[in-house]
């Protein structure tokens, strides 16, 4: 028995996305792979619900509302452990260091792209994350973030800076589009 079609082209969709979803979820995690892929798992859950949702008004671009979804869901599953800026005494050891499991899946570059990431503060990497992966404006994740405009400005500047050099590395691994992190 075969599916649907939307059952076909929400399969599609996840086939296509997940590896994508889950290489943009541990950047703004910041390594996390148990956190990026709890949120990238959530925002499929909430896209299915969506999909189904005849009521609401059609999203134009699953792609760029499943991007803009894993970052809001990592940064809320992020505060809800306590805050986005981790106490290295008494959070998990093993989240300040690289993922093995991470950047092997993805290949060695991975490992690379992770420590850079990992370099970056909290604020840098949200801002990132929220800019460049997941399509808000700077007003807008400043306003979120609790921060001035210049000030987000300023970590958005720094993070780039401090990622340029890997920049190839992370459009490989399907971090950024060649578009993204340049807005």
């Amino acid at each position: 028995m075969t599916s649907p079609p939307a059952e076909e082209a929400f399969d599609a969709l996840f086939r296509e996305r997940y590896r994508p979803l889950l290489a943009q979820a541990v950047f703004v995690s910041g390594g996390r792979r148990a956190v990026a892929e709890d949120a990238v798992q959530e925002a499929f859950v909430l896209c299915w619900q969506r999909w189904h949702a005849l009521h609401l008004e059609p999203v134009r671009s699953w792609p760029a509302w499943l991007r803009t979804t894993v970052v809001r869901e990592v940064l809320r599953l992020q505060k809800e452990a306590g805050s986005v800026n981790f106490d290295t005494d008494t959070h998990d050891r093993a989240a300040l260091e690289v993922d093995l499991a991470s950047w092997v899946d993805a290949r060695g570059a991975y490992r690379t792209v992770l420590e850079r990431i990992i370099q970056l503060s909290d604020k840098q990497r949200e801002v990132m994350g929220r800019c460049a992966i997941g399509g808000q404006s700077l007003g807008d994740a400043a306003k979120e973030m609790g921060i001035q405009v210049a000030t987000a400005r300023v970590h958005l500047h720094r993070a780039r800076q401090a990622l340029e050099d890997v920049r190839g590395q992370l459009r490989e691994l399907g971090v950024i589009d060649a578009g993204e992190g340049r807005q």
